[in-house]
């Protein structure tokens, strides 16, 4: 549904001194149309910021093409995206059904295909029995699940994930992850999900993009990835052997 092609990416930050910092330095990349991709790296390897570029959520210099148009000329409302954090943001004062059904209600659906789509992704996602709940009175993992669920709700054209999965346990966390993949395959979305975790990028994705101290380290099918003897990817699969262990 999306081509996203990016060009001599460079995006800095400023801290509170007004020091500049380079978070991605110059990086090229194209994500084909529904395709699955995921993007590996360690914490501050600017994985996060290459998403927020894209949602159009901060400034950079070089190109972002999403379709073949400069997306410095479209809104955020224009990229038509859903964006879902490690810090996922629910409306308080809203109920979980009012929260998931929220882009459709902006977008008037009918009310009858409101309902019935949010018992559809709730009930996937097993929070079906939160719906008439308000956010304060979910767990952390069962609110990580609604964000998810307004997300996927929306059906957009590109899918941004930042670690969506970080507060699910073990068992949770691989049933989303089959049912992430599952619904994005059905309506066809170009994803871009950033992870810290080999074994989960590997589970996911069509394609494998490791980023490393704030540039593409190595890219291509999983498989290649995996098995390319890459030094990071290599300290990745470690340490993923090294949590098992406790």
């Amino acid at each position: 549904m999306a081509n996203i092609k990016i060009e001599n990416l460079t995006a800095t930050y400023e801290n509170k001194k007004k020091v500049k910092y380079t978070a991605l330095d110059n990086v090229s990349l194209e994500i084909k149309d529904s395709s699955f991709n995921v993007v590996v790296g360690y914490s501050g390897s600017g994985k996060t910021t290459l998403l927020r570029c894209i949602a159009g959520l901060m400034d950079y210099d070089g190109y972002i093409f999403i379709d073949g148009i400069d997306a410095d000329s479209l809104s955020v409302q224009e990229r038509n995206m859903s964006l879902v954090t490690d810090k996922f943001v629910l409306y308080r004062s809203m109920t979980i059904f009012e929260n998931i059904a929220f882009p459709l209600l902006i977008n008037n659906a009918p009310k009858e295909e409101i309902i019935e789509r949010v018992n559809e992704v709730a009930k996937k996602l097993h929070i079906e029995h939160c719906l008439s709940r308000k956010p304060k009175h979910l767990s952390i993992g069962q609110q990580q699940r609604a964000s998810l669920a307004r997300a996927l709700i929306k059906k957009p054209s590109i899918y941004l994930f930042d670690e969506p999965l970080s507060n699910l346990d073990p068992i949770n966390r691989s049933e989303a992850r089959i049912l992430i993949k599952k619904l994005i395959k059905e309506t066809g979305g170009t994803c871009l999900y950033v992870t810290h975790d080999i074994k989960e990028a590997m589970a996911l994705a069509d394609y494998l993009i490791v980023i490393n101290d704030k540039k593409i380290e190595i890219e291509g099918s999983p498989l290649e990835v995996y098995n390319s003897g890459n030094e990071i990817v290599e300290t990745l699969k470690g340490d993923v052997e090294n949590n098992a262990l406790f």
